[in-house]
This record gives C-alpha cells, structure tokens and sequence, in this order.
C-alpha cells in the first residue's frame, strides 16, 4: 500500500490520526468526496479509487469505467471525463460529488490492484450499458485474455439487463489474441465488412525457421494487414520492421502497415485493400457496413458525444 492510501482521511477520524479539519482544508490537502481527504500530490487511479473505497458501504466494488480501467483494459478512444462508478449490493443510498453508486441484488466483488471491483464479467455488463458495440468488443478482448469465460459473462447477463444484445453481439466478435485497441478496431473493419476469416497474431515460419509474428492474417491469402502505431517510429523498432518486412517478403508474403488515422478516418482504403486481396469487387455497402458499427462509437465526434451524454447522466446523479 503505498504512501498516498495511507495518508487517506476521514474528518469523522481526523481526532484519532493527529490531523484536525483545519488542516486538512490547507492547500497540501484535496478534498475527494465529502468528508474525505488525501495528500495533494499526483494521485493514480488505484490510489483514488482505495481513498475513495473508505466511503462505500460495505458489499461495494467499482465498477463500469472505473474497474476496466483498473484492470488494465482498453479504454474508448478520446474517453470522456467522467466520475469515479460503483456498484453496491447493500441498500444504503450513497452518491457524493465525484462519485456515482449504482444498486445491484447480484453483482458480486474482487479484489483488483489493492481495491474491490465487480467481477470481470459484471464490469462488461454494466460497460454493455453505455458502450457502442465497436468500443465494447476491446473490453471482450481484454476480459477474454485475463481468462474470464462467454459462460460467465452469459450467467453475469442474465435476461433483462440493459445492453444485453449488444454484449452478445461483442462475444462473438471477440478474441482474445488481440494486443491493442486499434489491433481490435482494425479486425473488425475486415470481419463485420465480410472480408474475413482473420487470423490474429499469426506466427510465420519457413523451414522450421521462426520470420515473425503478425498482427493480423486475411486467411487465405499472402496478406498481413498490421496496425502502425508510434512505437514504430522507434529507430530500434524501426530497424527490426524492416527485416521482418524483408524476410516477410522473401517468402512473397505482404505485409500492409496502417496508422491509426487511416484506421479510423479512411476505412475505405483498408477495405479496398482487403477486397484487392480476396479478389473481389469493390462494394460500397461493405463502407456503409463499417459506418454503421463506427459512427456510435468513439472513434466519431458524434460517438464522443453521445457518450459524453451517458456519462454526464452519472455525473449529475452523484451532485442531486
């Protein structure tokens, strides 16, 4: 625990820990939530949330946001600010400023970095809530690969809960073999517009001889397409894609690096590389296709906003 949880404070405690209120409304103090104070110093999210935590009514977890973020998942793109989420099995009613708690008679908890949290598969319900399908299947991913299982997610969902078909649909686009969110988002633009089946993180090897390891393979084809990102433009790295890419093409394999700016603002040239690679015609409806899953989501102003719009809603519950 480091030095920032324990210097947490409670006003109701502050006799017992030497600290008088006066004190802890001077500037090297931040107030949190009511009541609650910590060191004004650099705060990280597990920090915050194990402060925080000393509030919650007992059978309390973080949730939604909060506990993906905590478990490392992959997070929408230009995420929003939003208010720390929590979810309690008690039937104490508690919001505080900066705080949101939501109700649950079955959300069950675990511990995450030195903190409760609703379990994996509960997070991605309460995510499916909120989340457009495209921002939701990186969690799926994520949430796969730390070994939660569809079965538990399916018995976490129950029949009624909000987001309930969009949770299903992120299931069966998932897979945990991706290693990034534009990894994610870039399969997807090649399965949903029909361009699939896609292999992610294939491993090439020639004459028992280990080449190197994709992002992502068009089965089927001699086609790689990779996401670029700027750890690329690393002179290491750099160094090291260039003799991949050689060895790659040696083989007569083609390796099609995209940034993210070509992922998310020019789709079309992704799918018309796809459609070149499987021989087939261009077809427009297979843009409209990817439109239709990306516009909801953040990789849009519009997406932003409407998701901007959900969190407020949590915002403005944990002032009433």
């Amino acid at each position: 625990m480091t030095e920032t949880l324990r210097a947490a404070v409670l006003v109701r405690e502050s006799a017992t820990s030497g600290l008088p209120p006066c004190q802890l409304r001077r500037v090297a103090w931040r107030r949190v939530s009511r009541g609650l104070y910590i060191p004004r110093a650099e705060t990280n999210l597990a920090d915050l949330a194990a402060a925080v935590a000393l509030v919650l009514p007992r059978a309390s977890g973080f949730g939604h946001l909060t506990s993906a973020a905590l478990r490392g998942w992959w997070l929408p793109h230009r995420l929003p600010p939003h208010v720390l989420l929590a979810t309690t099995r008690s039937g104490v009613h508690v919001q505080r400023a900066g705080l949101y708690v939501r109700r649950s008679r079955v959300a069950e908890v675990e511990e995450v970095r030195g903190v409760l949290c609703v379990t994996a598969a509960h997070t991605l319900v309460e995510l499916a809530s909120d989340l457009s399908l495209l921002d939701l299947v990186p969690c799926v991913d994520r949430a796969l690969a730390d070994g939660v299982t569809e079965d538990q997610v399916r018995a976490a969902l129950g029949r009624r809960a909000r987001g309930a078909v969009t949770l299903r649909k992120a299931l069966a686009l998932a897979d945990p073999r991706s290693e990034s969110w534009w990894e994610s988002v870039l399969r997807l633009q090649h399965v949903v517009t029909g361009l699939g089946p896609v292999e992610c993180q294939p491993e090439i090897w020639a004459d028992g001889v280990f080449v190197a390891r994709a992002d992502l393979h068009l089965v089927g084809t001699s086609r790689y397409p990779e996401c670029d990102g700027g750890e690329h433009r690393d002179r290491t790295r750099h160094a090291h894609d260039l003799a991949r890419d050689k060895a790659m093409a040696r083989l007569r394999l083609e390796r099609y690096g995209y940034t993210t700016s070509e992922i998310a603002y020019s789709p079309q040239l992704v799918i018309r590389d796809a459609e070149d690679a499987r021989g087939r015609p261009h077809d427009d409806a297979r843009l409209r296709t990817w439109w239709q899953l990306a516009r909801p989501s953040s990789l849009t102003g519009s997406g932003r906003t409407r998701l901007a719009a959900r969190l407020e809603r949590y915002r403005l519950a944990a002032h009433r």
